[in-house]
């Protein structure tokens, strides 16, 4: 054989490789997470003051909710339902119960959704949020990264914080997808 045809044999090996590839997605069910983050309206803020610095909670177990298998239907458009939890200051997750939010849809128009939204939430863990005063600007400026109380720190004391998530659920041609995101205002 000549060189144009051990090309056109590797093309077509190529492409039937891509075919196959293509056709044992399309058996598969996938699951993709984003995260975004929900700051609840009318929140009061704090102001922190020069020699302070707050970090958030950082996490350490988040586990996608599953998609409520029994009953799946063919085709599910993007559907959002959203969660508020707090991390305690020992990094736990308490309080966790379906939010009202614009953009995400009623909890009780999607129970089975909700529900799965509920028990993957209320298992994750994190590493506490963290209020670190320091004895002057000059030392915080210097010495904090961002990655909890670093450097001479004054204080620093874990701190119990409200988050919300928005989990997407979506059925498109039998496959199912979840996306998850903290919410931000």
């Amino acid at each position: 054989m000549g060189r144009g045809t051990d090309a056109a044999v590797r093309g077509s090996m190529a492409m039937a490789a891509c075919a196959a590839l293509a056709l044992s997605a399309c058996a598969t069910r996938t699951a993709e997470v984003e995260q975004r983050l929900i700051l609840p309206e009318g929140q009061a803020r704090y102001e922190m003051a020069a020699h302070q610095a707050f970090v958030f909670p950082r996490a350490l177990a988040q586990t996608t909710p599953a998609f409520p298998q029994d009953g799946l239907p063919r085709a599910l458009p993007p559907t959002t339902v959203c969660a508020s939890l707090v991390v305690d200051a020992d990094g736990g997750v308490e309080a966790v119960k379906p939010l009202r939010d614009p953009g995400c849809s009623d909890p009780e128009a999607q129970p089975r959704l909700a529900a799965a939204m509920l028990e993957a939430v209320s298992s994750w863990r994190f590493v506490p949020a963290m209020f670190c005063i320091y004895p002057d600007a000059a030392t915080r400026d210097r010495d904090w990264n961002g990655d909890g109380c670093a450097g001479a720190v004054a204080e620093a004391r874990p701190v119990a914080v409200t988050l919300a998530y928005a989990f997407t659920f979506e059925v498109r041609n039998g496959r199912a997808q979840v996306g998850a995101a903290r919410l931000r205002h």
